[in-house]
């Protein structure tokens, strides 16, 4: 019954491959899928690159579920906001120019998973309600809310028990996808420029790890897998890895005897710090103590003591016994570093 039912609203693909199945790809669509996914480029910002082969398969297979889902799963799992939008944009589409299909309603609403699940649990829901043997709604409901973020015990028992009687021996996904770690690569670059190494090669890789960290908040951002103080903290850590980015360089500047170039950048951090509300205090403190070291490297001692005078301005504010022990290791380090300078 189901797979008459499939068969007329999956219809034809090209090939003759397409899936009438509800519950995994037809044997060569798999091996295609298979394929598609061990050609994955090994940069994850490449999104081009990572989801054209489920583009191909998608133009071969026009018709195919499953070819579908792991095309939204590519495009979810290296995409940022705007391909987010795009994707649903173009379900939206494809449901519009297919009226009366009910896998075409059931991948526009898959497309919402991850930037307006509510939405999609609703409209997955409804699905089942007029169609519910229609194990793939099932399915993504099951691991929506077996998720930490939608988690739903009830729900996701029930899900998965209905899932399993349709589709026995068929395995649920986890939810949400993998995001990558944050880069190592600014760190690194710190050690390497720490044991003498080439400053234009540790700037170049605090650079690039920048730019992967970048790259990861975006693919927080949009997404409501991730709370709202996860979202705070991964934009905290990008903020400093751009103060920990411009120390190192004013760092490998001064080394290189390009003095004129160190002072310009930290004349360009002080216009930083003063964009950064006072009510951020965590974020204020770390720029003010970063510049506080780099003018106690250069001798810059009427600079690096303002630094310090703005720090305890802030601890009055925002007391924190951490902030005040580390004011008071400055305060040593300063004097001795400093001498009487102030170029």
């Amino acid at each position: 019954m189901r797979k008459l039912l499939l068969s007329v609203v999956l219809g034809a693909a090209t090939a003759g491959a397409a899936s009438t199945h509800v519950c995994g790809p037809a044997p060569v669509v798999r091996a295609e899928l298979q394929k598609a996914t061990a050609t994955f480029a090994v940069d994850p910002q490449a999104f081009d690159q990572n989801v054209k082969p489920f583009r191909t398969l998608r133009r071969r297979y026009p018709n195919d579920l499953f070819v579908h889902e792991r095309y939204q799963d590519a495009v979810r799992q290296y995409g940022v906001e705007g391909h987010l939008r795009a994707l649903t944009a173009e379900y939206q589409a494809l449901q519009s120019e297919h009226p009366d299909d009910l896998v075409y309603r059931y991948l526009y609403f898959r497309s919402l998973i991850g930037r307006n699940t509510p939405a999609a649990v609703q409209g997955l829901s409804e699905i089942l309600t007029e169609h519910p043997d229609f194990a793939p709604a099932d399915r993504m409901l099951a691991e929506i809310h077996a998720s930490p973020t939608f988690r739903d015990s009830r729900k996701q028992e029930a899900e998965e028990q209905t899932f399993r009687q349709l589709c026995p021996g068929e395995t649920l996904a986890r939810l949400p996808d993998a995001i990558p770690d944050p880069s190592p690569l600014v760190a690194q670059a710190e050690k390497l420029f720490a044991q003498g190494g080439d400053p234009a090669q540790a700037i170049t890789l605090a650079q690039q790890g920048v730019r992967e960290d970048e790259w990861r908040l975006q693919r927080i951002r949009p997404v409501d897998w991730y709370s709202l103080d996860f979202k705070r903290q991964a934009q905290f850590a990008l903020q400093t890895e751009y103060w920990r980015l411009w120390t190192l360089q004013v760092r490998c500047q001064r080394k290189a005897g390009e003095t004129g170039k160190a002072n310009a950048l930290l004349a360009t951090m002080e216009q930083r710090v003063t964009l950064l509300p006072k009510s951020q205090a965590p974020q204020h403190w770390e720029a003010l103590a970063y510049l506080a070291r780099l003018y106690a490297e250069g001798n810059q001692t009427r600079q690096a003591s303002q630094k310090l005078d703005q720090m305890q301005q802030l601890l009055a504010s925002f007391p924190d016994p951490g902030h005040a022990a580390e004011l008071q290791d400055l305060r040593k380090l300063i004097p001795a570093q400093s001498g009487n300078s102030d170029r």
